[in-house]
């Protein structure tokens, strides 16, 4: 092959599609397939995409691949047969491998394996959306706490203002529900899915479709849609953790200006409430509409209930999030271009404070109020990430009379079951500090072997022996992992007492060693409750120091999530816990006192 022109090799990269961001992938096919040859050397190491085209042409003219460089380029999806053209004018025998059969620049050859495993990731970020029980559309998870879909999907669910602010409506957190790995598997079984625990400020963001789009009227009408404001018909939901095993997508903002093939995984409407379960449709994104664009057009077949449905270019990068469209015209999708920015900007106090326990029905009232601990509610929430440190799963919880100690093991099971699908197996040991090592941690294995209800000693020691035998401590370790598998073990143990010299040798050995399996074990979470000992280096940040009820915490409680309380509501809140006191209350106790006060007074 004679060698090019540096105006030819101009008029070759002139014909790669990809865009300047993919410049690094651009240059991984160059390595691949020089590194076969013996060329070992990288053409260029600019960012700069047309230098990067420019030097690996030259170098695959200079040793003979060429064609072969050309071709790889069009099976990664970066060029198309305009590259053909291109390179026949350099040399019309260029090409032995038969690159003169490509029909059409839309549908490249790719890597089967790659695709299969891209398909496979996307199935799992891709949600199903339901209202009152019934499948309403189509979401993708975007960040590891957030699902994108389509504003009119949820559009029942919303409020919104003169200004065309979007907020969610009073009381729809309940009527909402996200469920991801719906989809028929092998063995043709639908699967339940996994339902995700939804924030209780779970509209991130929102923004509204236009007057047109709401009618459907016309596909290519785009007027009072601009760059970057919108309105881009979008909704954000938060969640309050992130769904077990998914991955995050990936998103490209900035695609082919010409046709390319996509895929759609979406949940159309069916027979049933809950929908279909998760399909794949191809077919391609052919027309952008407007400059820069603001909405695409495509051919693929969807039904309702997929609008929010994820558009995928062929290496599973999202380019858009179907909208709607009408039969026999056109479908049409929202760029992620505009919005996507926004996701990277910090999310507001994500902590989704309790204000009241339901589950303790032996309280009254119900639901029982929950009056500060935001510290150890911001702490909960940190741990319950599967990436948790081992200093975050570590709780060390101390406080006198009349600060709320005790009432920390309902606090914690609460929080974690309403938020996650941890395991929480709490342990009253005001009773059984007289155990050796090993008795101790046999009950602590014991009561791992049926989680669910607080343990009294006796419960325990009734149906496990007493011997000492070998192996107990590391059996112990092994026991949290089997219960746990893919979940968190929540390891609740008080009745320390309120000085080091209660806590028995063994027993202490006993709670060291899981404080140091802590470093080795993912799925445990460990709180100590009137624990007085130095944890150990590394996890002094564990110890939280409980205090009574502030002024500030006692008004929080009447003040929506997200806002601090009114100023002159904190002002009052001190004259009436001095009543209070006067009256020989302190601390929670005269807190809820002060609190029923001040609910009459807002009820009224």
């Amino acid at each position: 092959m004679t060698a090019a022109t540096s105006l030819s090799l101009s008029a070759l990269a002139d014909t790669v599609t990809a865009p300047a961001t993919d410049w690094i992938v651009v240059e991984r096919v160059w390595e691949r397939v020089s590194r076969a040859r013996g060329v070992h050397m990288p053409p260029q190491t600019s960012p700069n995409l047309r230098d990067l085209l420019i030097g690996a042409f030259a170098a695959a003219g200079e040793h003979g691949f060429l064609d072969v460089f050309a071709f790889e380029l069009i099976k990664a999806g970066l060029a198309g047969p305009s590259l053909v053209t291109a390179l026949r004018a350099i040399d019309e025998n260029a090409g032995g491998f038969q690159l003169q059969a490509l029909q059409n620049g839309v549908r490249h050859a790719v890597n089967p394996m790659m695709y299969a495993e891209g398909l496979l990731r996307a199935c799992d970020y891709v949600c199903r959306i339901d209202i009152r029980g019934v499948q309403a559309g189509t979401g993708v998870l975007v960040r590891p706490t957030v699902v994108a879909t389509m504003a009119h999907v949820v559009w029942p669910l919303l409020t919104q203002a003169p200004d065309g602010t979007l907020a969610a409506a009073p009381d729809s957190l309940r009527h909402l529900v996200v469920t991801f790995r719906d989809y028929v598997d092998r063995a043709a079984t639908r699967l339940a899915g996994e339902t995700a625990p939804l924030h209780p400020d779970w509209l991130l963001h929102g923004s509204p479709p236009t007057e047109a789009e709401r009618l459907r009227a016309d596909v290519r009408d785009i007027a009072g849609i601009a760059a970057p404001a919108g309105p881009w018909d979008l909704a954000l939901i938060r969640l309050a953790a992130p769904p077990k095993g998914a991955a995050q997508a990936e998103l490209m903002g900035s695609p082919p200006a010409g046709p390319f093939e996509v895929s759609l995984l979406h949940h159309p409407h069916g027979p049933h409430e809950r929908g279909e379960p998760l399909l794949l449709s191809d077919g391609r994104l052919d027309e952008q509409l407007g400059t820069p664009p603001v909405r695409y057009l495509h051919d693929v077949n969807t039904l309702g209930g997929s609008s929010g449905a994820p558009v995928f270019d062929q290496r599973w990068r999202i380019v858009a999030l179907h909208q709607g469209g009408v039969t026999g015209v056109r479908n049409r999708a929202v760029p992620v271009r505009d919005w996507s920015p926004m996701l990277d900007r910090p999310l507001p106090d994500g902590v989704p404070y309790l204000r009241g326990l339901e589950r303790s029905t032996d309280l009254a009232p119900t639901p029982y109020p929950v009056i500060g601990r935001r510290v150890t509610q911001q702490r909960l929430w940190r741990a319950l990430r599967p990436d948790a440190a081992p200093a975050e799963r570590l709780f060390v919880v101390r406080g006198g009379p009349g600060t709320g100690k005790r009432f920390t093991k309902r606090l914690v099971r609460e929080f974690v079951e309403k938020y996650s699908d941890g395991v929480v197996v709490t342990l009253d040991l005001a009773n059984a500090l007289a155990q050796d090592a090993d008795g101790f941690a046999r009950w602590v294995t014991g009561a791992l072997s049926a989680p669910g209800p607080t343990l009294t000693h006796d419960d325990v020691l009734t149906t496990a022996p007493r011997e000492i035998r070998d192996g107990v401590l590391p059996g112990l370790a092994r026991r949290v992992s089997e219960v746990g598998g893919d979940r968190a073990v929540w390891l609740v143990l008080e009745g320390f007492g309120g000085a080091a010299l209660d806590v028995p040798p063994g027993v202490k050995d006993v709670v060291v060693n899981l404080m140091g399996r802590l470093r080795d074990n993912p799925s445990q979470r460990l709180v100590l409750v009137g624990w007085d000992e130095r944890p150990p280096e590394g996890f002094e940040a564990a110890i939280e120091e409980l205090a009574s009820p502030t002024a500030y915490d006692i008004a929080a409680h009447f003040t929506p999530a997200g806002s601090a309380p009114a100023d002159a509501l904190v002002t009052a809140v001190p004259s009436l816990l001095a009543l209070q006191q006067a009256q020989g209350l302190t601390g929670y106790p005269a807190a809820h006192a002060v609190l029923r006060m001040l609910a009459a007074g807002v009820a009224a």
